[in-house]
């Protein structure tokens, strides 16, 4: 059950938002951490402030099981994230 509630959020179109290096709403991001909490998935995230090079930014670590993680990151604005590195 719980690798169904994996594979359906997965497949949503903000996850594709995040893949595709899209930033997100605050709302969006939201929405998405009400999701992970309504299927009991585990998580963990980051904020990294906005300055003047880099913009606001969130990591979002999800547990799959013990040895897998998937870890997200996405900006609230357009611009490189401080969470990964630059191009």
């Amino acid at each position: 059950m719980f690798d169904t509630h994996i594979s359906t959020l997965l497949s949503g179109s903000l996850f594709r938002k995040v893949m595709c290096n899209e930033p997100l709403t605050l709302i969006e991001f939201n929405f998405l951490t009400g999701v992970l909490i309504n299927n009991n998935i585990p998580f963990d995230t980051a904020f990294a402030a906005g300055n003047r090079k880099n913009p606001a930014s969130i990591q979002l670590t999800i547990h799959i099981n013990p040895s897998a993680t998937l870890v997200l990151v996405t900006s609230l604005e357009p611009g490189s994230s401080v969470f990964s590195p630059s191009p």
